[in-house]
């Protein structure tokens, strides 16, 4: 359960939809990349990134994204395809709206309503768009960012993104997160829900070589959590520029390598 009493389930085509859909902003889609989103927003990012916190920048980024998709489907007066998706995932996480009052035109296009029925279509969309924001959303950010934390090769553009705005930032404005010129101070320790969730995203395995980290096979090898990107090439301590690594891949890799690997195993051969 969450905080507001929830039951939490996986409503799994939303999630995938709205995670491609933010992998598409990210890459440019509608200039919406890290740089336009903090630009429009002036979020302090640096506050966010500079230790892990459970609610992330890349939950951020996503609420952005989310709400500013369904916010220009209002304004550009497309109601239905807002009642349609918001009532389904109310219904499946059987939230009671209610409250809201009757509307009788659910599973209809803004095509089949007369101008009186769109209208008031207009009228639910809104009252129904706030209620979802204030009841659900957390939820619903907190399954799309499911998908997204098990893509590497996301995490890490999302992260290079991020670099280019940390490095331009001077020690002396926020002597606080930064130990340099472009450069944030390390976080003193590596929260457990967070070691655990990148293990369990790894499968126990370094992502650079490949070693098992699970100790079911070998005693020996020790986990290490890694910046993806180094802090001394403009990396953050924002959960999502975590990986996992064995103990000699992590002492070797250098304090400026990016290297990394998007480890995985097909679940059975084709050939």
């Amino acid at each position: 359960m969450d905080k507001k009493g929830i039951k939490y389930k996986w409503h799994g085509n939303e999630a995938i939809n709205m995670a491609a859909h933010v992998i598409g902003e990210l890459y440019g889609m509608n200039d919406l990349t890290i740089e336009k989103w903090i630009y429009y927003t002036d979020l302090d990012f640096l506050s966010i990134c500079a230790s892990p916190r459970k609610k992330t920048l890349l939950h951020e980024y996503i609420d952005f994204i989310y709400f500013t998709m369904y916010e220009y489907t209002l304004d550009k007066h497309f109601p239905m395809e807002v009642i349609n998706t918001f009532t389904d995932l109310l219904d499946f996480y059987k939230i009671d709206y209610s409250i809201l009052g009757k509307f009788d035109f659910v599973g209809m296009t803004d095509d089949e309503l007369n101008p009186v029925e769109f209208e008031e279509a207009e009228e639910y969309a809104r009252k129904l768009f706030d209620f979802f924001t204030e009841v659900l959303s957390p939820v619903v950010i907190d399954d799309i960012f499911t998908v997204l934390f098990s893509n590497k090769l996301f995490l890490f553009e999302f992260n290079s993104q991020l670099r280019e705005l940390i490095i331009n930032l001077k020690v002396n404005d926020s002597p606080e997160y930064l130990k340099k010129d472009g450069v944030i101070k390390r976080c003193k320790y590596i929260p457990q829900w967070l070691k655990r969730g990148v293990f369990m995203r790894d499968k126990g395995r370094c992502q650079i070589c490949g070693t098992d980290l699970t100790k079911i096979l070998n005693l020996d090898n020790s986990e290490n959590y890694d910046h993806i990107i180094p802090l001394e090439n403009g990396g953050n301590n924002d959960p999502t520029n975590f990986q996992l690594t064995c103990e000699h891949c992590n002492k070797s890799k250098g304090d400026r390598s990016m290297e990394f690997n998007s480890l995985s195993n097909r679940y059975w051969d084709m050939g």
